[in-house]
């Protein structure tokens, strides 16, 4: 009777506790501003804050040169979402390629893939950020939808190697794209709604087939035509699920 007792008590301790963590869940988002950001960008980011404060999210800032990669991987290992503005880096991925932040130093993708273990599949947004949308400064008219593929995935693929759940960058302000992500609806649907919005067209929509963390993931890109139609610029971009939204990231706070 007494260990009957005692597995009923401790079934309906667990019980509490899961309901408790349920309701206590915490969302947190790291937003950081890199060496040499325009500058607008500590607003830029300041907005998105308050956007996301207001959703209940807290949020870690670094920006330079207060954005010290020592401080930020701590912080996010258990973020929901990480926003980046700053530099490119055109030599900072895999085997030279495109990848990395410029916060305080350099960090390279392998920096990213050895200190980070995301507990919460965050999304990875990257603003005006050379290559991470597909185009670049000092790019000829048109680089091709493959070169810009190769640099979004290049950028995207350190930080699902870490167990992110999104990614998307622009170099728009990507304001609109937060509150609908916020507001329950898909990232890939928030893509093709930004896009429109900046009166993008949408060039590439797939699925990726890689044998890295890639393999399966939807790439989306879109931009606008240069030089009365001779070029293109590529300036929005997401990889990540079909159906990954606001929802899928799941955190208890630490």
């Amino acid at each position: 009777m007494k260990t009957k007792m005692l597995i009923l008590f401790l079934s309906y301790g667990l019980l509490a506790f899961g309901q408790y963590a349920s309701t206590n869940r915490q969302k947190s988002a790291v937003l950081i501003v890199g060496q040499d950001a325009q500058d607008f960008a500590e607003g830029h980011l300041n907005d998105l804050a308050s956007i996301l404060k207001k959703q209940g999210i807290i949020v870690w800032k670094y920006y330079y040169p207060n954005a010290r990669w020592d401080n930020i991987k701590e912080k996010a290992k258990d973020c929901s979402i990480l926003i980046y503005t700053g530099h490119g880096v055109a030599n900072g991925g895999f085997n030279g390629g495109f990848g990395g932040m410029y916060v305080n130093d350099f960090v390279t993708s392998e920096d990213i893939v050895h200190d980070l273990k995301f507990n919460n599949h965050p999304l990875i947004i990257y603003f005006n950020a050379c290559g991470s949308h597909g185009s670049s400064a000092g790019d000829p008219k048109d680089i091709g939808i493959d070169e810009a593929s190769k640099r979004i995935t290049d950028t995207s693929l350190p930080f699902f190697k870490a167990g992110a759940g999104g990614y998307f960058a622009t170099s728009n302000n990507g304001m609109e794209l937060i509150k609908d992500f916020l507001n329950g609806m898909p990232l890939q649907t928030c893509f093709k709604v930004q896009s429109a919005g900046n009166g993008q067209e949408v060039w590439k929509y797939k699925p990726i087939l890689s044998d890295n963390a890639l393999n399966r993931k939807f790439i989306g890109i879109s931009g606008h035509s240069t030089e009365y139609g001779k070029g293109k610029y590529y300036g929005t971009a997401f990889v990540g699920p079909m159906q990954f939204t606001f929802e899928s990231i799941d955190q208890i706070a630490k």
